[in-house]
């Protein structure tokens, strides 16, 4: 397709670069960019981590992703959730449902009513820790655990983000200076 329109646009004077072209594609078929357009229709297995945050708090959540770890919004479903790519992790961050939270009994997911009030953690693993934890801070994290050398020889810390999940920010000590 990048080859067709960049001929097309050559017989009218007009030269855009391949990449160029690739992302004005993906806009047209209502991507975000190129890269979103081939992770949402690779044929790998791929695996989506739902993020739920208080109903309501989606697009604050989404913000905190995109300032704190460059996260790139892939596509906004109606205001009942956010897709983002965090490097080549996909998020999607939703609203839990309020019925479920007023029902426990009906089961989850909830979010978290507490830091760290959560069944799992998210780790990320990043070429400067240093900088991405006080990105992280700077957009509205709270430290849990200082960044710090670990006994496999990353150095890392941990953050509550300001919905109250728990990611590791993780570097490589041979990459830790």
């Amino acid at each position: 397709m990048a080859k067709a329109l960049r001929k097309a646009l050559a017989e009218k004077q007009s030269h855009l670069s391949h990449s160029a072209c690739l992302e004005l594609i993906a806009q047209q078929l209502g991507y975000s960019s190129w890269n979103a357009l081939s992770v949402a229709h690779s044929e790998d297995i791929g695996i989506t981590v739902s993020i739920f945050v208080e109903h309501g708090r989606e697009q604050d959540a989404a913000r905190f992703y995109e300032e704190a770890f460059d996260a790139v919004r892939t596509k906004v479903h109606d205001g009942v959730a956010i897709d983002l790519q965090v490097g080549e992790m996909a998020i999607s961050v939703m609203g839990s449902n309020p019925r479920r939270e007023a029902e426990p009994w009906r089961g989850g997911p909830f979010f978290p009513k507490d830091h760290g009030a959560v069944s799992m953690t998210l780790r990320l693993e990043v070429k400067n820790a240093r900088l991405v934890t006080a990105r992280a801070i700077a957009a509205g994290a709270i430290v849990r655990d200082a960044l710090q050398p670990t006994a496999e020889g990353w150095l890392a810390a941990a953050i509550f983000d300001p919905a109250g999940h728990i990611w590791q920010i993780c570097q490589r000590r041979s990459l830790a200076s």
